[in-house]
């Protein structure tokens, strides 16, 4: 990479990563539309953390259709979706 474009893609990056952090919905999503005290109640167990929130609930859907849990709840982070279980 050349110093001339070596600027235009540190403004890209930094661009980005805001664009990361100031978005989302500002409630947690189960898939009973449940809210954060939910996560705490019933869903105890973390599991792990995922770019999205699609990505989120395809493993909390695939979790359920094995039966590893009963159910799940997807709940916004700072920067990233973080999945709870109940088991």
């Amino acid at each position: 990479m050349t110093t001339r474009f070596r600027p235009a893609a540190l403004a890209a990056a930094v661009l980005g990563s805001a664009c990361l952090l100031a978005g989302g919905p500002a409630h947690a999503t189960t898939v009973t539309e449940g809210s954060v005290a939910q996560v705490l109640d019933g869903d105890n167990v973390y599991r792990d953390w995922f770019v999205s929130r699609p990505r989120c609930e395809t493993a909390g859907q695939g979790g359920l259709a094995r039966g590893h849990w009963g159910h799940y709840t997807c709940s916004p982070g700072t920067v990233w979706w973080h999945l709870w279980t109940d088991r």
